[in-house]
Order: C-alpha cells, then structure tokens, then sequence
C-alpha cells in the first residue's frame, strides 16, 4: 500500500464515484471548539464510502473472474458497493448477510438486484458462508477491509481531504475491520506527516485496539454495539501493520457517545448519518487535546428515521 496505489485507484474509479464535499459545520464546530470539516460519504453511491474500494476491486479483475461471480461478507454497506459495481458489469453478486441484518440496507440491496443469504450473527460465520461459494462455486470473494484493492479504493477519500484542505491539523475515522482508515491514512500521511490521524471504535467492537495492545489481531469474544458497520470481531494482518504505521491513536467512544453524535448531526447540523458514520465525530468530542483544524469521515448514512427512533427510545429506557 503506498500513495501510488492509491492514486491509480482513482484514475480507475473517478469517472463512477461522487468527489464528495468537505464541509465546515458551523454546528460541529461551535461544540467541539475548533473548526470541524464534515467529509460526506453519506452522500456517496449507495450512501457509504464502501463502493469507493469495491469499485476498484471489481474494476481490476478480469472479465472472467467477474463472469464467474462474485461474493462478500457484509452488516450491509460493503455488500451495497459490491451490489453496486457487479451491477455495473452484468455481474451476478450474492452478498452474505447476518440474519439480523439492518432491514434498511436489506431493502437497498434487494433493489441493487443482489442475491441475499443470511447466515448466522457474526463476522465469523459469514466469512465461512462466503468461503464455500469460493470453494463450491468458483465465486470471487470482494473482502470488506483486507485487500490491497479496497483499501486504495477507499484510500481516494484521503486524496480529496487533501486536495480540499491543505492545512488538515487532524482526521477522525471510523474503525471497523480497518480498510477505510488504512487507505486514508496511507494516502494522507505519505502526502502530509504532520496530520494527525485518530481511529474511532466502539468501546465494545474495538478489534484494531485490541490488536494493536497484543501487536498481532486477535479475534474477540463478541461484539455489541449499535454502529452496526463497526462491527468486526478481528483485523488482518494487513490492516494493523498500516495503522502502526500511521495512524496516531484510537479512541473508543461507548454507544451513547455514537448515539449522541448520531442525534446532534440530525438536529443540530441537519444531516442524517448511520451511527457508524457519526463514531468519527463522538470520537474528536473524546479527544480532550483536539486543536486545529479537524476533519471527521461521515462514513455512511443508511438509516431510516424509524430507525434513529428506535434507538433513542432503546437507549433512553
């Protein structure tokens, strides 16, 4: 993984993405203290930055390859970009879910044309679904966070964060296998080492911290949290040897910190972002030593209203 890799995964996917904007949020800014810039990925395709890296996996195989099929393991956002770009080459795509999938991203997928399995609760579960159609049916396996392919792909985010604001102090990213603070990281501090770049886990979804305190990944009893895109019970190798690289530290934020950010984005900024996309900004509110200018990667908004609801009813009973 280096700068290069991933300025060739922009030239092989800008003609299919949105550049999404970087906004100064005067809302965010007023309660964090700094200056606070929003990178909107809720308002990429498919409504997460995850079809930044599948695109350009999908894009750099063969059409053999894509012919054959292709499959993942997915909470919902990475299946929704594989959906995405198989659909753009006539490619079949089966997208391995848990059975107590977001029923919004079901909906989205089922209208992306995708064939939809759901097996078990966990990543480890799914992963085993997906290795059979590997295995059975020669299907090709798009990885949600540990191939080189997808992470420069979401590393294209790092690129317009610098590009649009030359002088980032720091960069706030949402953790959950790894592969968009890999590609950001990468692209950023290659290009700018005086930037700060942060992960942000949920205090109970936090494989990267855990892997980082053992120097090696290690998978997690379990998972809770209401950041359903954060869920991830263990990193690879690949990921955590970039963030030792690069990244400057990790923050966990607990759920009602998420809930919290999730709620005053809507009301207070007025965007409507998933709890994992608002994990970046509880976590710059739980940085005490914040300073500068500071960047937090919205990275999705698939959440209904009903949803946001629910939760807040849930969280505050």
């Amino acid at each position: 993984m280096t700068l290069e890799t991933v300025r060739a995964a922009r030239k092989r996917i800008e003609k299919e993405i949105i550049e999404t904007p970087l906004v100064l949020s005067e809302a965010c800014s007023a309660q964090a203290g700094i200056p606070v810039y929003l990178k909107m990925e809720n308002l990429q395709r498919t409504g997460a930055f995850k079809v930044r890296g599948a695109l350009n996996k999908v894009l750099s195989l063969t059409p053999e390859l894509r012919d054959r099929g292709l499959v993942c393991a997915s909470s919902g956002n990475h299946g929704l970009g594989v959906a995405h770009a198989s659909s753009r080459f006539g490619a079949h795509c089966v997208v391995v879910l848990p059975e107590d999938a977001n029923p919004y991203k079901v909906s989205r997928l089922e209208e992306l044309g995708a064939e939809i399995v759901k097996h078990g609760t966990t990543s480890d579960a799914r992963q085993e679904r997906v290795n059979e159609f590997v295995r059975e049916r020669g299907y090709t396996q798009i990885h949600p966070f540990s191939d080189p392919e997808v992470i420069a792909g979401q590393g294209t985010i790092g690129l317009e964060i610098v590009e649009d604001l030359r002088h980032a102090d720091e960069v706030y990213v949402p953790i959950g296998g790894g592969g968009l603070i890999s590609g950001i990281a990468t692209a950023i501090k290659e290009q700018s080492p005086r930037t700060r770049i942060f992960g942000v886990e949920p205090e109970h979804s936090n494989a990267m911290s855990e892997a980082l305190r053992h120097g090696t990944p290690s998978a997690l009893p379990g998972v809770q949290t209401i950041a359903d895109g954060l869920a991830a019970r263990i990193t690879e190798e690949l990921n955590l040897s970039i963030v030792q690289r690069y990244v400057d530290d990790v923050f966990l934020v607990s759920d009602g910190d998420i809930l919290a950010a999730t709620v005053f984005l809507l009301e207070r900024a007025r965007i409507l972002v998933e709890p994992s996309g608002a994990a970046s900004f509880a976590g710059l509110l739980a940085n005490e030593k914040r300073s500068g200018n500071a960047v937090a990667v919205v990275s999705g908004g698939n959440v209904s209203l009903q949803q946001l609801q629910a939760l807040r009813r849930t969280h505050s009973a």
